[in-house]
């Protein structure tokens, strides 16, 4: 891939009044312990967002959004890589607690915020608000989830008219989430080296430029480049070549693609999210092609499988790419250690923990 000279035009710090607000009414919420499917306490964010404070902010990150490239290029500072969210916000403030807040790390989101998990409204809102505030520093892509027929299916669509008890809100908040989706971009190329997105790579891009001929706003295509990006999966080890997804919709990448994909575009690594699966559930991600790819989950204890969890973080040394794993445990899955990071904690010791200095949430606030 030819350099790229970064280019960063956005402040440090976006002072918009309306989107502090938003951000510091999530961040400061109480925690609420609700009783799960297996008859476990869990904790949720006890937090009202309005969908007039939903309006503002859809409009403001759709114009955002479509200011971006498609593929967006990002410089080789360090840099935290976070996979599926998939609804669950306390999770994702753990993942802020653990690895340093914006404006002081970076962070890139390979997609799939939204469904599956129980507060998508949450984490959403939480996300757009951290990237419009810190546009250097937090960067979204778009996930097969971030789309108007996934999330009618999968929870979102639902949890929408669940929030505000009227069909008719609900569906109009929905609506303005789905268009600002259609806004965002597909992948991101980080240090010149590492190329990410969703799902992986598509038979249908000849060059990695080619991601910028992706026309926005749209709705994913049922083929096709902008699909294969959200939707593609690698295949199993010792197959090689494009194959047809076992998903019903897009291909399965082998090794010899992935190697000539990065040969041609000087690419040293590929993260992508989208995908789990049972050799992935210790680690919360898992090398194929000879550690040039890297799957990617960071939805901790996912729908109930017991999974851990992870995000990478990255750091550029010269030309070499240095990957860290920060892996999340699910006390379901393993058994707790006592210099277990607060990520892995039980969050009846966060909260005691928090008590000695305010709220955790407030916490959280105060070094952003």
């Amino acid at each position: 891939m030819a350099s790229v000279m970064v280019i960063e035009k956005s402040p440090k710090i976006n002072h918009d009044d309306e989107v502090f607000a938003l951000l510091y009414k999530i961040l400061s919420s109480k925690l609420t312990p609700t009783i799960g499917e297996d008859l476990e306490k869990i904790y949720q964010l006890s937090v009202e967002i309005t969908p007039s404070e939903i309006a503002k902010l859809t409009e403001k990150m759709k114009k955002s959004f479509l200011e971006q490239p498609c593929l967006l290029v990002i410089g080789n500072e360090p840099i935290t890589v976070v996979a599926d969210m998939h609804g669950q916000s306390i999770h994702l403030l753990r993942i802020l607690m653990t690895c340093d807040v914006p404006p002081a790390q970076k962070f890139l989101f390979l997609g799939d915020y939204v469904d599956r998990g129980t507060q998508s409204v949450a984490v959403i809102c939480l996300l757009f608000c951290l990237k419009h505030r810190y546009p250097n520093h937090v960067y979204l892509l778009r996930g097969n989830h971030e789309d108007v027929n996934t999330t009618l299916n999968y929870g979102f669509y639902d949890e929408c008219l669940e929030q505000w008890k009227s069909e008719e809100i609900g569906e109009i908040v929905w609506r303005q989430f789905v268009e600002t989706f259609n806004c965002m971009p597909l992948a991101a190329v980080i240090g010149g080296k590492v190329f990410c997105s969703h799902g992986g790579i598509s038979p249908s891009m000849e060059t990695i430029e080619d991601i910028n001929s992706i026309e926005r706003p749209n709705i994913v295509p049922p083929y096709g480049l902008a699909c294969d990006l959200l939707w593609s999966d690698p295949a199993q080890p010792g197959r090689n070549g494009w194959g047809l997804s076992h998903r019903g919709i897009s291909f399965t990448y082998g090794k010899s693609v992935v190697d000539e994909f990065c040969y041609k575009n000087e690419i040293s690594l590929v993260i992508r999210g989208h995908q789990l699966f049972k050799e992935m559930y210790p680690q919360g991600c898992v090398l194929r092609f000879g550690g040039r790819l890297i799957s990617l989950f960071s939805a901790l204890n996912y729908e109930g499988h017991r999974n851990n969890s992870s995000v990478l973080k990255l750091e550029f040394v010269g030309q070499k790419v240095k990957v860290k794993q920060v892996q999340y445990r699910c006390r379901h899955y393993v058994q707790l250690k006592n210099h277990e990071i607060l990520a892995c904690q039980d969050m009846k010791q966060a909260q005691k923990q928090s008590r000695k200095n305010a709220s955790t949430m407030e916490s959280v606030m105060g070094r952003i």
